[in-house]
């Protein structure tokens, strides 16, 4: 009888993966890039100083004003013509370029983060809901808070005309009605339209006749075209084909000329250029956000999430979101160097922050006339301003993209 050889420990020279974090092996990857740090310094300090200086070294805009140290180069040292050290030199009002250059930063964060603020939230959820939706059938509830927020929606336009709110209310209560009451009428269509129909016109031109009969009028034949909308609920691919068109509709104006449209509506200010910002980056979110979800709709714990019967929110939120992450994060930090430039765009050319607010792009729209007289330091710095939070962002972006990319992973 043979004998087996002694089993003996010996360490196996397979090594076995520690379980790591998905979060924690990007921030190695982000960590190792030399021109995502860069990036991350560059932005770093932006914020920090933008924050610091809103907070801890007060500026009142109204009352910074000096005509005798008008257009003074910049000094390190005080000198018989500027008995103050102004390193980035002064204006055209004798207001030190440095401290409006670091006060500036702060509106030019605000503008990016609400702006895109507004374009995540509003498109992020649009997207997320016309991809999930396109391959998962409404059931009851859903049907009817999205006829509502449809009604809703549709309603502000004659609302908005005859400055009746509660007429919007009143639309968004009939498309409630039209998804409580879908299967229990005439399987006919043309009773239906009408019906629908004619309760638009109503509720349209009799809230208008409280302004004017021409408004009643207007408001009559807009509800009329609402009515016959309403009439049929919308199922998960009609829902999502109406999104996705209406993104494309916004991205068929350019962004720029859009912008100043919706500025000109709204008129000037630094608010009202973070709305305008913010709308016209909606579809972009909107769009990633619908091919990200459709990317992972059919894999395998969706699928699973589906078969036990989840709800469709939970699936959504726990299942979908957080897989669909990476793109989103790496989109919303390019999508604030892309706000930063547009908000200086709409500063230059008076848009945007009013007189004597600093803000980075109306400071160049106030001093590049000066340009010819030699006063190239009144352009200068917030052009590098500009162009650095700019350079900052996008190196942190593409960092990012590497970093999330479940590819580089090893």
């Amino acid at each position: 009888m043979t004998e087996l050889p002694p089993v003996t420990e010996e360490i196996n020279d397979f090594a076995v993966r520690e379980h790591r974090s998905l979060w924690l092996d990007a921030w190695r990857r982000l960590i190792s890039n030399r021109t995502a740090m860069i990036g991350l310094v560059v932005v770093a300090v932006f914020v920090l100083s933008a924050v610091g200086a809103h907070f801890f070294w007060k500026y009142d805009a109204k009352m910074d004003l000096n005509y005798s140290a008008k257009l003074l180069a910049p000094n390190l040292r005080t000198t018989e013509k500027s008995t103050q050290i102004h390193i980035f030199g002064t204006d055209k009002l004798g207001r030190d370029i440095f401290r409006r250059v670091v006060h500036g930063g702060w509106n030019s964060l605000r503008v990016g983060l609400v702006a895109v603020g507004i374009s995540l939230s509003i498109g992020g959820l649009l997207g997320l809901l016309a991809g999930f939706f396109e391959s998962t059938d409404l059931n009851r509830r859903e049907r009817t808070i999205l006829m509502a927020a449809l009604g809703l929606g549709l309603g502000a336009l004659p609302a908005w005309i005859a400055r009746q709110p509660f007429q919007a209310v009143l639309f968004g209560l009939l498309g409630v009605a039209s998804s409580l009451l879908h299967g229990k009428t005439s399987k006919k269509s043309s009773p239906r339209l009408v019906e629908y129909g004619l309760a638009g016109a109503l509720i349209g031109g009799t809230s208008g006749f409280l302004v004017g009969p021409m408004v009643a009028l207007v408001c009559g034949l807009v509800g009329l075209s609402i009515g016959l909308l309403l009439a049929r609920p919308v199922g998960g691919k009609v829902f999502s084909s109406i999104v996705m068109r209406v993104m494309d509709i916004i991205l068929s104006f350019p962004s720029y000329l859009l912008a100043i449209a919706i500025v000109a509506f709204l008129g000037p200010g630094l608010e009202k250029g973070m709305i305008a910002i913010g709308v016209v980056g909606i579809p972009i979110y909107a769009r990633l956000a619908r091919s990200a979800v459709l990317s992972v709709t059919q894999k395998e714990y969706v699928l699973a999430a589906h078969s036990v019967g989840e709800g469709h929110g939970r699936i959504l939120f726990k299942h979908i979101v957080p897989n669909i992450l990476s793109p989103i994060i790496v989109q919303a930090t390019m999508g604030l160097a892309n706000a930063i430039l547009s908000a200086a765009a709409l500063g230059f050319l008076g848009l945007g922050a009013i007189p004597p607010e600093p803000e980075w792009g109306a400071m160049l729209g106030d001093s590049y006339k000066y340009l010819s007289s030699g006063a190239w330091w009144a352009v200068l710095f917030p052009g590098l301003a500009i162009m650095f939070s700019v350079l900052g962002f996008n190196l942190l972006g593409d960092g990012l993209r590497d970093a999330l990319d479940p590819k580089m992973r090893v």
